[in-house]
């Protein structure tokens, strides 16, 4: 199972990471950061059910939400993980306006399916 695989790198991450943060914290940074790429690596690999799901929808006529769908997820993805990094590195401020940046962009990617949906909506609700 996958889980075992990525519990196993995260807790040897861990303990390389703590052996090393109170000599040399730069290394322990890099270190964690590695990890953090690796078992995103680990994961993307598992990503083919979910990709088949979306393309799915775009054979429903649902193209531009399964597009949109995707990228406002790589967005949010991209977004935590730059987050967890600043918050790694002692970085709460930067941080923060991560999260809010990568919130942001979401909603805004999101928009044009969301004024279709309330379209639809509108549109049943007047017909």
């Amino acid at each position: 199972m996958l889980i075992w695989k990525a519990a196993a790198l995260a807790l040897v991450t861990c303990v390389i990471a703590l052996v090393l943060k109170k000599d040399q914290p730069a290394y322990a940074f890099l270190a964690s950061a590695a990890g953090a790429i690796c078992l995103l690596a680990l994961a993307s690999q598992r990503l083919s059910p979910l990709l088949e799901w979306i393309h799915t929808l775009s054979e429903y006529g649902i193209a531009e939400s399964s597009a949109c769908l995707l990228q406002v997820l790589g967005i949010a993805l991209i977004g935590q993980f730059a987050s967890d990094l600043c918050r790694e590195a002692g970085l709460s401020a930067a941080a923060s306006a991560v999260d809010l940046c990568g919130r942001l962009l979401a909603l805004l990617q999101a928009l044009p399916m969301l004024q279709s949906l309330l379209a639809s909506f509108s549109g049943f609700l007047q017909g």
